[in-house]
């Protein structure tokens, strides 16, 4: 049988990549981008852009949005010009609440309509992405500003809304609602009425992660901001967090970052 084809756009140890749309009209293979969503915005161009059993007519200015695992393919009929930006769900492990917002978003944007300009946006996070040393933190923001401008656009009647798998969504959402009484995966999938496998594999299936590693995410993410905006000893962020004790947290803290806590607050 054959497989589709999984394209790879963005290596193995980078999260973020933005280009400018390839200008010309060959038509591609249906394909799938495994591990990074998507954000496409097109100032020109005509045709038809096909994401898994629904045609979308390609009428810039537009915006196209994917999560992973999406199988798409282009039919251009005019020589597309716009801008592809790539990024891992990692390039936003400081930013929890910023993730939930990807369930809000619809997979095309006519902008046209609704007179809405967003080419400056990308502009601005290509021209980061292209010095010698591009700021993360910088493109971090812009990508942020962009996905909050996103989740504000009306969405178009009758338009597909961006397929988010419930269970993921839900366990996101537990995970911010018990990271710091409750650490063991079970609890989560006792919640969700799955197996501690089911969760793993639905994880490892839409963003490419472990379900645990969410947790252990969301822990390390508010023990840098307790580190970093508080006067808190150590033994004291631990204790918060529901470690038993600081030599626990401090273990935790450097397998996850390669630092213990002191180290981390030292650099600051």
């Amino acid at each position: 049988m054959e497989e589709i084809k999984v394209n790879r756009k963005i290596e193995i140890n980078k999260f973020f990549k933005i280009s400018r749309m390839k200008e010309i009209i060959k038509p591609t293979k249906p394909h799938k981008h495994e591990g990074y969503f998507e954000i496409i915005f097109l100032s020109e161009g005509a045709g038809v852009h096909i994401i898994d059993e629904h045609n979308y007519s390609v009428e810039p200015p537009l915006l196209f949005y994917m999560n992973p695992g999406h199988v798409h393919c282009w039919e251009f009929s005019k020589i597309p010009k716009g801008y592809v930006c790539i990024f891992k769900e990692e390039f936003l492990s400081a930013y929890p609440d910023i993730k939930l917002i990807f369930s809000k978003l619809s997979t095309k944007y006519n902008l046209r309509q609704k007179n809405i300009s967003i080419e400056s946006d990308f502009k601005l996070m290509r021209e980061e992405y292209e010095r010698d040393y591009p700021d993360l933190d910088i493109l971090r923001h812009y990508l942020i500003i962009l996905l909050l401008k996103m989740s504000h656009f009306p969405i178009p009647k009758g338009n597909v809304q961006t397929e988010v798998n419930p269970t993921l969504f839900k366990y996101r959402q537990l995970i911010e609602e018990h990271y710091i009484e409750e650490k063991n995966l079970e609890f989560y999938a006792d919640k969700l009425s799955v197996s501690k496998r089911v969760l793993n594999s639905t994880c490892k299936k839409e963003i490419g992660r472990s379900a645990s590693s969410l947790i252990s995410e969301r822990i390390i993410v508010e023990s840098k901001r307790l580190l970093k905006h508080s006067n808190n000893s150590i033994s004291e962020i631990a204790y918060h967090l529901n470690f038993n004790d600081p030599s626990h947290f401090a273990k935790f803290f450097k397998g996850k970052t390669n630092l213990t806590p002191g180290q981390f607050r030292d650099k600051l």
